[in-house]
Parts: structure tokens; sequence; C-alpha cells
């Protein structure tokens, strides 16, 4: 099933968003992955709370959180282990984990379709529109970080929480997943929750998509942002080019929440 917004799979938020004037900052964006590579996080390490067999389609790479199941199932005398503990050991350690990352893409042929890069600091995955600080790459982002202020002056939010780019390699194809975690919900992995973002893509090449496991259907979302139900299942094709969507996890003000349509909901 899909759960979505108020009856819909999905809101369309390009109507109420500056979008131009992000398309133009595209050339800043692209000049800023460059610059912070060396702030980047890499791998897929969060392992998904739900069951996979819901997914549109059979998994047939193995992400990083499952080859670091692998590595830790390997005796401590092994040669992978031998040669990565010391890298495993400073994991907290963004750039530590990286090469780990790196380590285990070769050593164990994980796949790895991200990198990320936070202008608003990482926190608590569980709590993601929690308010946040910009981190020293956002210094790298300075009118996109405008841009973002500015949905505050808009008053289209209230609180700026976790604000993160997801950036494809060309190939790449995003993992589908459903977000927060689904033992802790009903017996189709839903509970009540108000989690509030816009999602955000310079442009739609890529397919991307709200995914029903029970009538076997993907809802295009063929726009340039975009809210949905995190805990419905959502993903993306592959893509010739390399890509980014940037994720602002926040809190809608009452005002932005009423011209939406959905200012009479409680949770999602």
């Amino acid at each position: 099933m899909i759960r979505g917004i108020g009856g819909q799979p999905y809101i369309d938020l390009t109507p109420h968003l500056d979008i131009e004037g992000f398309k133009k900052l595209h050339p800043e964006i692209c000049r800023g992955f460059a610059l912070a590579r060396d702030y980047a996080k890499e791998g897929t390490w969060m392992s998904p709370g739900f069951d996979l067999k819901d997914m549109s389609y059979t998994l047939n790479w193995k992400p990083i959180y499952q080859a670091v199941k692998e590595y830790l199932a390997l005796p401590t005398d092994h040669p992978i282990r031998k040669n990565g503990d010391d890298l495993y050991a400073n994991i907290k350690d963004y750039r530590s984990r990286n090469q780990f990352t790196r380590y285990l893409k070769a050593v164990l042929g994980a796949k790895d379709p991200y990198i990320y890069y936070f202008l608003w600091s990482e926190g608590d995955w569980d709590h993601r529109n929690s308010e946040r600080h910009l981190t020293k790459e956002s210094k790298y982002f300075p009118g996109l970080v405008t841009w973002v202020k500015n949905l505050v002056d808009q008053n289209i939010i209230s609180q700026i929480g976790r604000v993160i780019f997801f950036h494809c390699e060309h190939d790449g194809q995003p993992f589908e997943h459903r977000d927060l975690d689904g033992k802790h919900g009903d017996s189709q992995g839903y509970s009540d929750h108000r989690n509030e973002f816009i999602h955000i893509r310079h442009n739609t090449k890529r397919g991307f998509y709200i995914w029903d496991p029970e009538t076997k259907n993907k809802i295009y979302i063929n726009s340039n942002a975009a809210f949905w139900n995190d805990q419905d299942w959502h993903g993306g094709e592959i893509n010739r080019e390399q890509e980014y969507g940037l994720r602002i996890d926040c809190v809608f003000t009452d005002a932005f929440r009423k011209r939406l349509g959905i200012d009479h909901l409680k949770n999602y």
C-alpha cells in the first residue's frame, strides 16, 4: 500500500518554491561538490528497518551495510580483517569511515550508489527535523545556504533541520527504501509521524518514484520539488549522468501547511 499524505501519494512543491532560483545555482553546486569532496560522506551504512521482499526489484548487489556484516563475521585473523580493522576501529571519524567504505567495495565487492554532502549537520537520523547547525563544507555552497535560509523568511518553514545532498554517480541507481523503522509500526510497517521535508532535484531526467508493493505500480514524481510519506517505498531508475537531490528536513509553518491543504493532518 501507499499511505501517502492526506490521500495523495506525494505533494508537488514546485509551484510554492523558487525553483528557477535553485536551478541557477547549479554551477555553484557542482563547484561545491568538487571543492568539498574531502568532507563528503560515503556508504549506504543504514540498514533498512523494512522487509526487502517488498522492493520493486531483487537486490542483486551488496550495500555497504551488508558488506560490514560479512566483514565482522570473518575471524579476526583473516587477511581481510587484518588489513581493515585499523580503519574500522576509527569508524566514528568520517575520513576513516570513507576509507573503510572504499576498502569494502574493493575487497568484498560492495556497491555504493551515493556520496553525501551535509550543509546543516547530520545529527540523529530518527529526528531529522530538529534544529541543526551549518557544517564546515557549507561554505562551498554560499548561494544555496542563502536559498535555504530564505525559506524561513518566506514563511515556508519555521525550522531548518538536516540538509543533505544525495549525489549519485553516472550509472548509479538510488537505493529503493523506506525511511524510519518499520519494526515499531503496524502490520504494514507504518507508524504515525510528522516528518516534514522538501526534496529538490535540479532536473527530472532520472525516473524517481513511489512504489506500491500491493499493486506493483510505480508512481513517478515528475516534479523538481516534492514531499511524500517517509514510510512509503521510494527510489529511482538508473541514469547515465551524475545527478543529485537535495533534502531539507524541516518544520513547515502553519501557513504553508494550510497552503498545501494538509493543515488538518496531525500525522502522516
